[in-house]
């Protein structure tokens, strides 16, 4: 017999195989929500400040009432629960949804949040990097606009959506977004860097990119180590072409390293010792 598992629903854990929702759903109906993809060791929600106060921030943009979200220590204590109770003995990915509450048409009734947690275990143990590097190529079929929006993970993910039919069709790894200025910012679900002559470089935030938690660690993590970081208006694909290492970040895979975007093959020196500096916590 299978495992049943669980969701905790506005702090109530319930059957994960059981209807949660109405009819009036705003995350079903409008996409009126947003979401963070967390990473948990042993219990422990990774990087979760930072998680915290991008969905803050997020709920404050799209004006639902944050105030009326449980605190911080009391999703820890939702997420830990949640863990425990689904035996998730290992490294898991958790999905916290905020959407606003029930009622109405384009205009709510009320802005009072709702939220959901999922877990999903992971087979690996904190970040690993890719033994095998990507394949990945240009998504130029629709581009992301750069608004107040773009920083967050929202439920309006038709775009991503697109990018990944595009990728499966096409046998990639992964694909790059661009901006409505033709910028490359970003990947399908991750946030990009380049290496070229020992300088690392990023898309700025203000170029539409997500404002990523693992972004903002692997910055981190660059300048407290002595390499020299610049943050651009984005890439092109022949300054990509040119680079000597490419690599994706996310909060759960951490980085993964590019080795092809067309006929062009990367090393990933450089990537590895990031690499390595990040997953420092979790070697025994």
């Amino acid at each position: 017999m299978s495992q049943e598992l669980f969701v905790n629903l506005n702090g109530q854990l319930l059957s994960a195989d059981k209807p949660l929702f109405a009819l009036d759903n705003r995350a079903f109906r409008y996409g009126d929500a947003l979401f963070e993809t967390i990473r948990c060791h042993q219990l422990v929600p990774l990087l979760f400040d930072f998680h915290y106060e991008r969905l803050i921030r997020g709920m404050s943009m799209l004006e639902i009432q944050f105030t009326h979200l449980p605190s911080r220590e009391q999703l820890l204590e939702f997420i830990s629960n949640l863990i425990t109770r689904n035996r998730i003995y290992g490294d898991c990915r958790v999905r916290l949804t905020v959407f606003r509450a029930d009622g109405g048409l384009y205009t709510p009734e009320s802005n009072k949040p709702q939220f959901l947690i999922e877990t999903t275990p992971l087979s690996t143990k904190g970040y690993e990097l890719n033994e095998k590097g990507l394949l990945v190529d240009v998504y130029t079929e629709e581009r992301k606009c750069e608004s107040g929006f773009s920083p967050f993970k929202t439920g309006n993910s038709l775009l991503f959506v697109m990018a990944g039919l595009h990728k499966s069709r096409s046998g990639l790894n992964d694909v790059l977004i661009t901006n409505t200025k033709g910028k490359i910012i970003e990947a399908l679900a991750s946030n990009l860097f380049w290496v070229k002559d020992n300088v690392f470089y990023t898309p700025l935030r203000s170029s539409g990119c997500v404002d990523g938690v693992m972004r903002r660690q692997v910055l981190l993590l660059l300048k407290q180590n002595g390499y020299e970081v610049q943050e651009l208006v984005g890439a092109t694909k022949e300054l990509l072409l040119d680079a000597d290492e490419i690599f994706i970040t996310n909060a759960i895979q951490g980085i993964q390293w590019v080795v092809g975007l067309e006929d062009k093959r990367y090393f990933s020196k450089l990537t590895k010792v990031i690499a390595k500096l990040l997953n420092e916590p979790f070697v025994n």
